[in-house]
């Protein structure tokens, strides 16, 4: 009679090494999309309203002709400034 000695085997976590190995594969999927891929660029079509915006912005301005033109110059102020005599909340809010 023979006595068979076998040592047992260390059991492998499927689980752990299954999530290990989805972790993994998620880092270097991210890290390519991230660092590598480069995006598909999107042609805009700019609606007809927008592209009149440009010749407007090149229209040149000049604040002193507006302000010394007669027409500006007659028109009056009907209501008076608005005067905040409170200021609402404390100076410091931190304090109690």
């Amino acid at each position: 009679m023979a006595i068979v000695v076998q040592e047992e085997g260390k059991r492998i976590n499927w689980i752990a090494a299954l999530t290990v190995a989805v972790v993994v594969i998620v880092i270097f999927a991210g890290l390519y999309f991230l660092l590598f891929k480069k995006p598909e660029l999107i042609e805009v079509v700019v609606p007809g309203r927008l592209q009149s915006i440009n010749t407007l912005s090149q229209v040149p301005f000049d604040p002193e002709a507006v302000v010394n033109d007669p027409a500006f110059k007659v028109l009056r102020r009907y209501a008076s400034p608005v005067s905040r005599t409170n200021t609402p909340g404390k100076a410091n809010p931190f304090q109690p």
